[in-house]
């Protein structure tokens, strides 16, 4: 078996990600849809005889309306050059991450789309004309039950596991938003309490080199984040604080870099409003990038690129470098083939290459492109069986990536339509093969981990988003743990 350098170590609170984050066809005919960026910093207003909406196309005739006010939300819509019209009816945004609702449109007719509210129009889009990209690549024959791995049933787990890191002792962190952090001993199955001095639900966290875990921000409350930096010791098991931030972070990306400071970007400080500036932490104190101010949205999906800088792969379409010299400086790298692919995976499957799947509105489409190259640029792969929103991805040992969990919904979280079927995703013929099925289904606030031992840990999926709190685990044994 091959072992990968690029084994993840630690997940993020998103759930939609793993935030280690980390054959091919460039044929345009066959490309899924790229569409236009959802603004996720509209306010809810409530006086006014407007709501702050948007339509975003989709692919073929598909539109999505969204919704960010607090109340429901009647419109009408026509097809410009057509007969075509109808009504929509928007209902309120929530109070919780995204801030808005979704609601699918689809029109009979090809042309422009004009939404109105009491005859008044409020937004105009065109139609692309897009593919709705190509179908998933059926397996040609049926696995057996050695290939398709198994799971094991769900055991109980302290807290809804939003945070997890593998640690150099070989046992887990992990932490969320109700009750103390835990640290988990996957040979005995034994818990233990590791209570932290500060709220650290929805911070970003990465590992030192010493193997010590760093967590930059937490929690105030919803969008509002605080400023501390603490440390998790694996060897003494206890948190130390650090060099505070400048401005409080709530959902930020920690990226380790190879001089073992730590990139801190994007987040909502604690009044709510959004970080611009990132920071490098290290052990003589935070340094802010006042050269690179730039607004990302929650847990960039950040990686330590071949050439020392840092490379920023979405969820905008627009992907990056970041260099973290000085006072730091932002290059554009180029275009995704896909658009916003808003709570999507993104993983370093090998030195230097990435692998980005489903997000957006539950797409099933996927992308890679290799940093090695000295014009890097993104190229299709193929597709997943399922559309999946809220996944997480793994990487295995055989340098395949494993995908579990997920909505198929076009709404933020429709745990009604979570996918339990997993999938594993191979670099050297871009193909997807679908696996055993796990037994809950898990979405926003997932998170998954590989395990020294080839297992790969699936767990969280709660606290938040209307949806129920899994207080449990489960452990996938992939096939290559059975065929010697």
């Amino acid at each position: 078996m091959r072992r990968n350098r690029r084994t993840p170590h630690a997940a993020l609170c998103l759930g939609s990600t793993l935030m280690l984050l980390a054959g091919c066809t460039d044929d345009g005919a066959q490309s899924p849809a790229s569409r236009p960026e959802v603004s996720l910093k509209q306010q809810a207003e409530e006086g006014g005889n407007l709501a702050p909406l948007d339509l975003v196309y989709v692919c073929g005739n598909k539109f999505l309306a969204t919704n960010s006010t607090r109340r429901t939300v009647h419109l009408t819509y026509r097809v410009v050059g057509s007969s075509e019209t109808g009504g929509i009816t928007l209902p309120p945004g929530p109070f919780e991450d995204p801030g808005h609702s979704e609601t699918e449109l689809e029109t009979k007719r090809h042309g422009i789309v004009e939404l109105y509210q009491d005859g008044q129009r409020v937004v105009r889009r065109r139609n692309l004309k897009l593919p709705c990209g190509p179908p998933a690549l059926a397996a040609l024959t049926a696995l057996t039950a050695a290939e398709a791995g198994s799971w094991s049933a769900p055991f109980p787990w302290p807290v809804v596991s939003l945070h997890t890191s593998l640690l150099p002792t070989g046992r887990v962190l992990s932490w969320g938003l109700a009750g103390a952090p835990q640290v988990w001993e996957p040979s005995t199955g034994q818990f233990t309490e590791v209570a932290s001095p500060v709220e650290l639900f929805c911070a970003g966290h990465s590992l030192l080199p010493d193997g010590r875990v760093l967590v930059a921000g937490g929690h105030i409350a919803n969008d509002r984040g605080i400023a501390d930096v603490t440390i998790f010791s694996p060897a003494t098991e206890s948190w130390t604080p650090s060099t505070a931030m400048r401005r409080g972070r709530w959902y930020p990306t920690n990226t380790t870099l190879a001089n073992g400071s730590v990139l801190i970007s994007a987040g909502r400080d604690e009044v709510g409003d959004e970080v611009a500036e990132p920071e490098v932490w290290s052990s003589s104190g935070i340094r802010e990038l006042t050269g690179a101010s730039l607004v990302l949205p929650y847990y960039p999906r950040t990686f330590l690129a071949p050439n020392g800088q840092v490379f920023y792969a979405g969820e905008l379409q627009t992907t990056r470098y970041l260099s973290t010299s000085g006072t730091g400086k932002w290059t554009t790298v180029g275009e995704r083939r896909y658009g916003n692919r808003s709570y999507g995976a993104a993983v370093m499957y090998d030195d230097g290459k990435i692998l980005y799947v489903g997000g957006g509105r539950s797409t099933n489409t996927a992308e890679i492109i290799d940093l090695n190259s000295a014009s890097p640029t993104w190229q299709w792969t193929g597709s997943m069986a399922f559309a999946r929103r809220n996944l997480n991805a793994t990487v295995l040992p055989t340098g395949e990536v494993l995908v579990t969990g997920g909505s198929s919904a076009i709404a933020f979280n429709n745990v009604s339509q979570g996918v339990r079927a997993a999938e594993i995703w191979n670099p050297a013929t871009g193909l997807w093969t679908t696996v055993a099925s796990n037994a809950i289904k898990r979405t926003y606030h997932s998170t998954t981990l590989l395990l020294p031992d080839g297992r790969v840990l699936h767990t969280g999926s709660g606290e938040g988003a209307d949806m129920p709190d899994e207080r449990n685990a489960e452990l996938y044994s992939p096939a290559y743990l059975s065929m010697g």
